[in-house]
């Protein structure tokens, strides 16, 4: 049963890919894809001389996403963070000046971001036999690919070119109806991006951590669910 929560968090993440979904030109195949299709895609990514495939969502998973970036939200202008021609191999830093504000796929502030995207490990599932998986009847055979979560026990993947949602566990805790291919890559971590336009004219990829630690940069806070706020001295809320 889908939650009030739930619908909630499924309007908030519409309405986000649809006032991005226009604005998203990739540098390279993919990359920066057009939100409007919401379809998740495997992406080489290279990481310490090391590429490995992932895949690239357009969205920051979870109940409650973080972090909430305060990039001086109280005050007017600019900031100038070093970000990446593209977040494949970061071998092409770039300046990027950044409107002051909040940023955070929940954010209702103007900011400089054009998407947010979560790097995932792979995670494919083979249909063993037919099968119910939700309102989905998945066939023998099926390939359920590009597998993430979304919030309260919700994944997505990917099937025939279309966007299913499902219960991760009746996919994941089912190895007589599904199986999953390959081996799981327990060896990475997550990796939450922003797609920022500069206002010297370039786009540019900027990950969460990064500007975190960005010189004036601070968390911001969840003031309710669907709603963040700049920085307080009482810190971030209980979530």
């Amino acid at each position: 049963m889908i939650t009030g929560t739930r619908i909630l968090m499924l309007v908030l993440l519409v309405l986000m890919f649809g006032l991005s979904s226009g604005a998203i030109n990739a540098q390279t195949t993919r990359e920066g894809a057009s939100a409007s299709k919401m379809l998740n895609y495997k992406l080489p990514v290279t990481r310490n001389g090391t590429t490995i495939t992932k895949v690239a969502t357009s969205f920051w998973q979870g109940e409650y996403p973080g972090p909430i970036i305060d990039v001086s939200s109280k005050k007017s202008g600019k900031t100038t963070v070093q970000a990446y021609k593209s977040l494949r191999k970061l071998d092409a830093p770039i300046a990027c000046s950044v409107i002051n504000g909040i940023y955070h796929p929940w954010s209702k502030t103007k900011n400089s971001v054009i998407n947010y995207y979560t790097i995932t490990p792979v995670e494919d599932y083979k249909a063993l036999k037919t099968a119910k998986l939700e309102e989905y009847t998945i066939h023998a055979g099926d390939i359920i690919t590009n597998v993430v979560y979304l919030s309260e026990g919700f994944c997505k993947g990917n099937l025939k070119n279309r966007e299913i949602e499902f219960t991760c566990s009746a996919l994941q805790e089912n190895p007589q109806e599904f199986q999953r291919l390959g081996n799981a890559d327990t060896g990475s971590r997550q990796e939450q991006w922003l797609y920022i336009k500069c206002e010297e004219g370039h786009e540019a990829f900027i990950q969460d951590s990064a500007l975190l630690k960005t010189k004036g940069v601070k968390k911001g806070v969840i003031i309710k669910y669907g709603e963040v706020g700049p920085h307080t001295t009482k810190g971030e809320s209980g979530h």
